[in-house]
């Protein structure tokens, strides 16, 4: 079978120079795909998936991530160009993919990562998958269906937000601030903030590994 690479990114002169660069020097064959654009997942079946964060709006984010979700895990996924900090949220609805790669990872480290997965590829058989599967706890923030309000928030209680500031970065009252952190406790099953930090930690880490 013929080892694919998906990049999933925009129309751009930096994206251009990555897949020129993939396309010489991987041994996989790599695939455009424009980030604004519709796909079928079934097609990435086998493969490896380069999701650009940096080229991804906010709605495209949700479309892709749902695409991949319904796959059930069938590749090899990351996430490149991801900036320093990615919120509760964002990290979450990721759960088949395995790696965030940061903006400033150098074009031959992404190489290496792509030569190791793709050895792996002939050997991705229902054992595996499994495993991929596993990953995603059953208490997950999905399955507690959680809001996006709800996951924002939660991203910035791990940072350690006051209920004054979290109410100023996103310009609602403070009451309405300590509904929701009501809400996202009563979800989750914590009684405080710090039990609410450490199991939105513990949620994306398991989401995130193998």
């Amino acid at each position: 079978m013929e080892k694919k690479v998906y990049l999933i990114t925009n129309r751009s002169l930096q994206s251009q120079l990555l897949l020129n660069f993939l396309t010489q020097e991987s041994d996989a064959s790599v695939i455009f795909l424009d980030i604004n654009q519709s796909f079928t997942p079934d097609a990435i079946t086998q493969s490896i998936v380069l999701y650009d964060v940096q080229a991804s709006s906010r709605r495209a984010s949700k479309r892709w991530s749902g695409l991949f979700n319904r796959s059930e895990g069938h590749f090899r996924g990351y996430l490149i160009n991801c900036p320093t900090s990615l919120s509760v949220y964002e990290k979450i609805s990721w759960p088949f993919f395995e790696s965030m790669i940061s903006r400033d990872c150098p074009t031959e480290s992404l190489l290496n990562l792509i030569s190791k997965a793709e050895k792996s590829l002939p050997g991705m058989n229902k054992r595996y998958l499994s495993k991929k599967s596993q990953n995603i706890p059953t208490g997950s923030p999905r399955i507690k269906d959680l809001t996006e309000r709800e996951y924002e928030i939660l991203s910035e209680l791990c940072k350690g937000g006051s209920n004054l500031q979290i109410a100023n970065n996103f310009f609602i009252s403070e009451h309405t601030v300590r509904t929701h952190i009501y809400n996202i406790f009563k979800k989750i099953s914590v009684t405080n903030r710090t039990q609410a930090a450490n199991w939105a930690n513990h949620q994306f880490t398991k989401c995130l590994s193998e």
